[in-house]
């Protein structure tokens, strides 16, 4: 997952004591992704395809290829996707680009919900949250605002027992390799995938640099129950400068042995 440009500031309301209803969460949701695939669909600040009117079409193809599910960054995507599927989603919402900035805060999280995410996913990390409440905190309040599942991205097998712990539904091993302390890595995190798989009660999804069909087939026999792929499917710009890596050195070796 690279670094991310910062947001400009969003402006919240607080959040009320006593939240709306929410729409009822629907059934069997876990058993929608279990053994599936699910794709990221999201566009960076300033790339070509940023907003719910790219997204929305880019989360109905990847659906129409086989995704069980995808995973939406802000509210405005969220929203735009609910409005034109029934599939799961999973909500979350950057807000900065160093330190907790998914779904940072409760006030994020209940907007993402509020939008039509079926699972909101936070940072499950034990760093400080700008809202100065402990993820168990976080959870037990936003599952008084809606019946939404709740996922957390962690990036070690001890934030993964602790998220357990707190009351997450489901833990992922998205922020492996992006946390000071976590194995970083060219690749997938596998290694991690089966600790996880071997110690947690709850579903696991693998998440993370998972670049090809095998290493999501690997991840799966592992013990995930479901995998996340992102840029390898949906970034365009990251999956042509790959081609145009190869290709222009192909070219430059053409190029030197002619010259010989």
């Amino acid at each position: 997952m690279p670094s991310h440009p910062s947001f400009p500031p969003v402006r919240r309301s607080p959040v009320p004591e006593q939240f709306p209803a929410a729409a009822p969460q629907p059934a069997g949701i876990l058993d929608r992704l279990r053994g599936h695939l699910i794709v990221s669909c999201q566009a960076y600040p300033g790339e070509p395809l940023r907003g719910p009117v790219h997204m929305s079409a880019m989360a109905l193809s990847v659906l129409a290829g086989g995704a069980a599910a995808v995973r939406l960054e802000g509210p405005d995507d969220v929203r735009a996707v609910r409005a034109a599927t029934d599939a799961p989603i999973i909500g979350l919402w950057k807000i900065g680009d160093t330190g907790v900035y998914i779904t940072p805060t409760l006030s994020a999280a209940v907007e993402v919900a509020r939008a039509g995410a079926d699972i909101v996913a936070l940072d499950g990390t034990a760093r400080p949250r700008p809202d100065g409440l402990t993820l168990a905190e976080t959870i037990r309040r936003l599952k008084e605002a809606s019946p939404v599942l709740v996922l957390a991205d962690v990036s070690t097998v001890e934030e993964g027992l602790a998220a357990e712990a707190a009351g997450a539904d489901l833990v992922s091993t998205t922020l492996a390799g992006y946390t000071p302390y976590s194995r970083p890595g060219p690749g997938p995190d596998l290694a991690l995938v089966a600790d996880l798989a071997a110690v947690l009660t709850v579903p696991l999804l693998a998440e993370g640099r998972i670049a090809t069909p095998d290493d999501a087939a690997t991840a799966l026999e592992l013990g995930a129950a479901a995998v996340v792929v992102g840029s390898a499917i949906t970034h365009p710009q990251s999956i042509t400068a790959r081609f145009a890596r190869r290709t222009s050195a192909v070219a430059a070796t053409t190029e030197e042995g002619t010259r010989v």
